[in-house]
């Protein structure tokens, strides 16, 4: 029992330091950094796993992991914990940095605000947290980086799985673009039994040019495809990043900021307003 307490002890005192962003968002107040046990501070504060980082932004855990009592609540108002999860080097916040964003700024504290005031929680099996793993293919004898977008699907009640959405890359963008604007079926094709259409189905380079304005290329079964015949081979993931679009009007992008330092981890890189459907807030993404 005692050993719990002085753990229990060491992560507020952890949260409290973390927390000097409550009043100082873009840098912890190095006053407050004491010396002693550093890297044990810097460990408790890391928010160390995605869950994690969910398990914070809803309020649920401490940072020790343990569930949010009152008198965490005392220590750490949810508005500072949800300020901790934002890269506070962003220099979009810094108004020393010549990249500072007041609208940006303005637009973290509406955010958080509304989170707050609204209780906002993001469910851990939403199907709205879309995960983006960047990866790298070979295609062709070529190494090709392309984006497999996964998200959450629920098979029963308890459990659930992860799902392919959709992918993005380069390397799909096969098709040329037709300048001269000359490919096309003429109208009067249908009286001549669409001979023609031989002609068309030939011109391989340029074939989206033959379908209906409102075509729009399927990357997926086009990934899938070429998996299958093994024109193109999956090699591993670079990077994995998460985009929530769980809170109505809103998308945030977590990404993992691996560095010795009080503020890492899991962390909100961006936050932007959005109104998109998933498939569309996928196709928005450059």
């Amino acid at each position: 029992m005692i050993v719990r307490l002085i753990i229990k002890q060491a992560a507020l005192l952890a949260v409290g330091i973390a927390l000097g962003i409550a009043t100082a968002e873009n840098s912890f107040s190095q006053e407050m950094v004491a010396p002693s046990n550093q890297n044990e501070k810097i460990f408790l504060a890391r928010t160390k796993q995605f869950n994690e980082f969910l398990d914070r932004f809803n309020y649920k855990t401490t940072f020790s992991g343990e569930p949010v009592d009152s008198a965490f609540m005392a220590k750490i108002p949810r508005i500072n914990m949800i300020s901790s999860l934002f890269d506070l080097k962003d220099k979009r916040t810094d108004p020393a940095s010549k990249e500072y964003l007041k609208s940006y700024t303005d637009l973290k504290n509406r955010f958080t605000g509304e989170v707050v005031s609204r209780n906002i929680q993001v469910a851990r099996n939403s199907e709205n947290i879309i995960a983006e793993a960047r990866s790298r293919v070979i295609y062709k004898g070529t190494p090709h980086n392309i984006r497999i977008f996964l998200a959450q699907e629920v098979i029963r009640e308890t459990r659930n799985k992860w799902v392919i959405l959709d992918v993005k890359g380069d390397v799909f963008d096969f098709l040329q673009t037709d300048t001269a604007f000359i490919r096309f079926i003429p109208p009067s094709s249908n009286e001549t039994d669409f001979m023609n259409l031989k002609r068309a189905l030939e011109d391989v380079d340029y074939l989206q040019y033959y379908a209906s304005k409102d075509y729009q290329p399927e990357y997926l079964t086009l990934f899938f495809y070429l998996l299958k015949t093994g024109a193109m081979k999956f090699e591993f993931v670079n990077e994995v990043l998460y985009h929530i679009t769980d809170i109505p009007g809103w998308s945030m992008k977590i990404k993992e900021f691996n560095r010795n330092e009080l503020n890492s981890g899991w962390l909100i890189s961006d936050l932007s307003e959005n109104t998109l459907e998933r498939y569309d807030y996928i196709r928005s993404l450059k």
